[in-house]
């Protein structure tokens, strides 16, 4: 928790930590949308529905 502490204060946190979290968000089904003129951002994807 201490590193999430950490890079939301904007502080030092470790490239491999901070690549660790965004695999552990994209699993969780989040998806970074990278800058597109409105800033960057997030959303959750769409669940898929069984067929």
């Amino acid at each position: 928790m201490n590193t999430v502490n950490r890079f939301e204060a904007g502080q030092d946190a470790r490239m491999s930590s901070v690549t660790k979290m965004q695999s552990a968000l994209e699993a969780g089904g989040v998806i970074l949308i990278e800058e597109n003129g409105e800033g960057p951002g997030v959303r959750l994807r769409k669940a898929r529905e069984e067929p």
